[in-house]
């Protein structure tokens, strides 16, 4: 995996979820200062990518269930590494749910859900089936079209944006600012990953660097929908859509091109492509963190039952899209952030203090 595979990777496994709820949710808490509580979800996701891709570079040619047991004994090890495997499918089966109700929502209301959830973890079990390297090389070409498109909205959505919106600067309680930053920071963190990427990095030495330059391009690309959002419709009526992305693609128009009138179906499209990258991402780490926490000989061997798992799960954590729009604020942010700042945090001392204690020794 060369460097900008890796770091296109990352953006890709954080991006598409993100642009769906963050700019409601930080609108919701913080108000026209929304933007502000994603330049502290930046702090916290840089933190996060120092410290997970620290840890990554002092064991390079292994995962995070491999290493974890050398360095607190088979059980507690395996424990911890339990905690990782499902903390990948917990994202997994979240992302497939995303997605199932964003189409039945917006776009395909009379197809049920279950239909859905089956068609995206069917795709996204063949790119296991193909690979790691498959993954890479498509997911390539699916960044540069994902961030153009972002691109090209913001660009034409720009001069309906009333700078009004965002006044006055900063008269939002910290207090809520730091709520509005909680949930896009959880985002951001999901970077940790790199903790079962860092084996196959081209260029190890590089992991610091490509975990870092992949959360500012998201926080850039986060930064510019937010501000898009807001300053198109008000922190308000920002804060009680469901989709406001969406939303805001829908006012791109091209008049002198009829085939181009609707923009947001374009840019669902590559939304789409994605969203199967992202759970294919996350599937992938879940079902190699498993095999080799349980010493299977091949991943291959766990995607069907994976499948079924991730599927079951998606159908019944949540009754509507209400009750994932609250626990995306709510929950979400807590739960992960212990697996992907906090734990890897721990692990990270305990290799520093092993090493200190080694040196006193020699």
């Amino acid at each position: 995996m060369s460097s900008w595979q890796a770091t296109a990777y990352i953006i890709m496994l954080i991006l598409p979820t993100a642009i769906l709820f963050v700019p409601s949710i930080t609108a919701q808490s913080a108000g026209p200062d929304g933007w502000a509580s994603l330049i502290l979800a930046l702090v916290f996701g840089l933190l996060v990518a120092v410290v997970s891709s620290s840890l990554a570079m002092k064991f390079p040619s292994q995962t995070v269930i491999e290493y974890a047991p050398r360095l607190l004994g088979p059980y507690v090890g395996k424990l911890v590494g339990f905690i990782y495997s499902f903390y990948f499918y917990y994202v997994g089966y979240y992302v497939l749910r995303q997605f199932a109700e964003v189409m039945t929502t917006g776009y395909m209301t009379k197809t049920p859900l279950w239909v859905h959830l089956i068609i995206l973890v069917m795709i996204a079990s063949y790119a296991l089936y193909l690979g790691l390297e498959t993954l890479c090389r498509t997911n390539a070409v699916i960044t540069i079209f994902f961030l153009a498109s972002i691109s090209v909205i913001v660009l034409f959505v720009w001069f309906n944006i009333d700078f009004e919106n965002f006044k006055p600067i900063l008269a939002t309680a910290p207090e809520k600012i730091i709520l509005g930053s909680l949930s896009p920071g959880s985002w951001f963190g999901e970077c940790a990953v790199i903790l079962m990427l860092a084996p196959f990095l081209a260029d190890k030495k590089k992991a610091t660097h490509i975990t870092v330059c992949a959360v500012a391009a998201v926080f850039l690309c986060m930064l510019l929908i937010t501000v898009g959002v807001i300053g198109l419709f008000g922190a308000e009526s920002a804060s009680r859509m469901v989709i406001p992305t969406f939303s805001m693609a829908r006012n791109v128009r091209f008049e002198t091109l009829q085939a181009l009138e609707r923009v947001d179906v374009l840019f669902m499209a590559v939304w789409v492509a994605g969203m199967i990258f992202k759970l294919a991402t996350f599937f992938f780490a879940g079902t190699l963190a498993f095999a080799q926490l349980f010493n299977i000989s091949s991943y291959r061997l766990l995607i069907i039952p994976g499948a079924v798992l991730l599927t079951s799960l998606a159908l019944v954590s949540w009754g509507n899209i209400a009750e994932l729009i609250e626990f995306s604020s709510q929950v979400f942010p807590v739960s992960i952030n212990f697996v992907n700042f906090f734990l890897t945090s721990l692990l990270l001392v305990f290799v520093n203090l092993k090493a200190e204690g080694r040196a006193k020794d020699d």
